[in-house]
């Protein structure tokens, strides 16, 4: 089952419902009204769709959303990604039933989405029980036992096995689960793991940042450069609108992600500090970064102003003890990226990365030492 879905791409789990959804379609409606508790009459003209408007899978009828479901096996629930899905059938969703399948449980940020009460969250072992209590043998064909029963062995494996993911701000930052990338299993262990750091961070960020507007301070989902500084990009105010800072004035919010870069996980937060300039603190395998993005900074470093060489060389903030002395000398990432690192060490907590990036990133916010 590993192999038939590609390493767990989240695809495979939409393409699995789908497909039991068309042939079992009995058995698909009710473990969904049971899973979801849906108490609405299920129209009888419903369709299934996958990959329809960029959404997972989504029940509809008449143009009309039914279900709609978000599939998260490799990362995390992410609000504001949940938010511009609810506008997809905005005022065509009819008392539509919204549904985040994530395969971590009691992570950080949850209380994010909680907030966002239209939709439910439910996991994968849930998912499963449910598949096997609506779908027994007595309603699947002889051929197609097999794959229900190996796909509902293999969710509960994986979501057994990703409750061991949490992360614990007193383990060391480089603790690692051995043998994941014999299983395949690397890239999701990566994600997750990342992801928490990330909501971790805005978490702590949010309660010290005074929100004197509508305006979101800390976004969380979301560090495209060219957006942020509206570099080239046509849909730049749209996206930034949605997100809650039309405006994305220096100095005013911090934008953080996570992800994976050449097989590594990595987490960034970005503050824009002028009108065609960011600042970067980065995080990747065992390197804590002072970066700098803006068009063609490479060929420009030997004219760095004061404030841009005093945060690139580590002169404040960093990791303290490391003497906020970088380890390497000016490394670039094609053009438009310039980066300093310090090593993180195997006597550095995941708590003390993310404490050291918290308080960099209010260095910058309070422009201490860059006026």
């Amino acid at each position: 089952m590993l192999y038939l879905s590609g390493g767990s791409k989240e695809l495979f789990h939409s393409n699995f419902l789908y497909w039991l959804g068309v042939n079992y379609r009995d058995a698909f409606q009710e473990l969904m009204t049971k899973m979801c508790h849906i108490n609405a009459s299920w129209p009888e003209d419903w369709t299934i769709r996958r990959e329809h408007k960029h959404l997972d899978l989504c029940v509809t009828y008449k143009e009309c959303a039914f279900i709609i479901i978000e599939n998260k096996v490799k990362s995390l629930p992410d609000l504001m990604q949940l938010r511009r899905y609810e506008q997809v059938y905005a005022n065509r969703d009819r008392g539509c039933t919204y549904v985040v399948l994530s395969l971590v449980k009691d992570f950080h940020g949850q209380k994010y989405l909680n907030e966002n009460t239209r939709w439910q969250l439910h996991h994968y072992d849930e998912l499963a029980q449910m598949i096997r209590d609506c779908c027994p043998d007595s309603v699947v064909c002889l051929e197609h036992r097999p794959y229900i029963r190996d796909y509902c062995q293999y969710i509960s494996s994986l979501s057994m096995l990703a409750e061991g993911w949490k992360i614990d701000e007193q383990e060391s930052f480089l603790s690692q689960h051995d043998n994941l990338r014999e299983l395949r299993l690397n890239d999701i262990y990566e994600k997750v793991r990342y992801a928490q750091i990330a909501a971790l961070l805005a978490e702590q960020l949010k309660p010290r940042m005074v929100n004197d507007s509508d305006e979101e301070r800390v976004i969380l989902g979301m560090s495209n450069t060219d957006v942020i500084l509206r570099r080239g990009r046509e849909d730049a105010d749209e996206i930034l609108s949605f997100y809650g800072c039309p405006e994305a004035k220096p100095f005013q919010q911090v934008f953080i992600s996570s992800g994976m870069s050449h097989g590594v996980g990595l987490v960034e937060a970005k503050v824009k500090i002028a009108d065609d300039c960011c600042f970067v603190i980065q995080v990747q395998g065992n390197h804590y970064c002072h970066a700098m993005e803006r068009e063609n900074i490479f060929e420009r470093t030997s004219k760095l102003t004061m404030q841009q060489i005093l945060f690139l060389n580590f002169g404040l903030g960093g990791l303290k003890d490391r003497l906020a002395k970088a380890d390497s000398g000016i490394c670039h990432y094609k053009t438009d990226f310039v980066y300093r690192w310090q090593k993180i060490l195997p006597s550095h907590s995941l708590g003390d990365i993310v404490d050291a990036m918290s308080a960099d990133i209010f260095e910058i916010l309070n422009k201490k030492g860059y006026e």
